[in-house]
């Protein structure tokens, strides 16, 4: 979650920065437009033309010495101090024309790549320092310039916008590079955000399956403690049944003995009863007593063979 949230807060820091970046050089953009319409304006003829000036019109020549600053370091037609700079006597109108105007389809097409020259950084920053004085010329304007030559007023208006140009570049690129770091770290955020991640899932797979482990364990203890119940009340039930059988075990017991005692008398019993429903049922009370007790019951005494029969007294 605190590396979900570093993430996020970087996240919109680089949005921010890129938005500004972005910002920024859209502002460069209409400066290299307006520098590439202002090429689209110079033909060889025009150039051809300033060319064989011996003289030119005022302000022209400061149009081509400030190219001439520019190209200095970059175009090796340039004569260059060590320091960098260029001499006066290597800017003035002759040297300039010579320098720049030796091959004017080869100096158009500089022109035309110079902007990437700038991308790249490969031109001195004391070219830029040096070109400024131009600048700051009253006449060093496009309309002004181009009443007096046409080529010129191109140059003009490409050297002023290469130059808003490459200002702008100059702010931006320290938000570059930062924009450039705050991405490596959104990508190393976010790589051990997602290494976090991958860790988690992990865990959170491992614990998942111990979770289910245990509540399967949980299941079978529930389970065991109430098969254990079950168990422990059909012990009780048996132990009470046990017991209740236990205290009958004596009266069955007695049962038993009268039953076998009474098993002895049966032969006897049942003789004596099935003659008297037989014979004597129709007589009288009295009549029957004492067939019973002076009849029957002495023979029955001595009916096996001189030996009683069993029956109840």
């Amino acid at each position: 979650e605190v590396e979900a949230r570093t993430c996020a807060e970087i996240q919109a820091d680089v949005s921010v920065q890129q938005k500004d970046t972005e910002a920024d050089l859209a502002k460069a953009e209409p400066a290299v437009a307006a520098a590439m319409a202002a090429l689209d304006t110079l033909n060889k003829k025009d150039l051809g033309e300033c060319k064989t000036m011996s003289t030119p019109p005022k302000g022209v020549d400061d149009v081509f010495s400030a190219v001439v600053v520019l190209f200095a370091g970059v175009d090796p037609n340039i004569n260059v101090q060590k320091s960098g700079k260029v001499r006066a006597e290597h800017r003035n109108w002759d040297a300039a024309k010579k320098a720049l105007l030796g091959n004017i389809a080869g100096f158009i097409d500089s022109l035309k790549g110079f902007k990437e020259v700038v991308d790249e950084g490969r031109v001195p920053s004391i070219n830029w320092k040096e070109v400024r004085p131009y600048l700051a010329m009253e006449h060093f304007d496009k309309d002004i310039i181009e009443g007096k030559n046409k080529a010129a007023g191109g140059l003009c208006s490409w050297v002023i916008n290469i130059v808003t140009y490459r200002d702008i570049l100059v702010t931006v690129e320290p938000k570059r590079q930062a924009l450039a770091e705050a991405n490596e770290k959104l990508t190393a955020a976010n790589t051990k955000l997602q290494a976090i991640q991958e860790k988690v899932a992990e865990l959170q797979a491992k614990l998942d399956t111990l979770t289910k482990e245990y509540n399967e364990a949980e299941a079978a203890k529930t389970a065991a403690i109430n098969d254990v119940e079950r168990g422990k009340l059909r012990l009780d039930l048996a132990q009470r049944l046990t017991a209740a059988l236990g205290s009958e075990g004596e009266r069955w017991a007695l049962g038993i003995t009268d039953l076998t005692a009474q098993r002895e008398l049966l032969v006897g019993d049942v003789l004596l009863a099935s003659a008297f429903i037989s014979y004597i049922g129709p007589f009288t009370s009295q009549f029957r007593d004492s067939l019973i007790q002076k009849r029957w019951v002495p023979f029955m005494r001595t009916a096996a063979g001189g030996e009683a029969i069993p029956m109840s007294e």
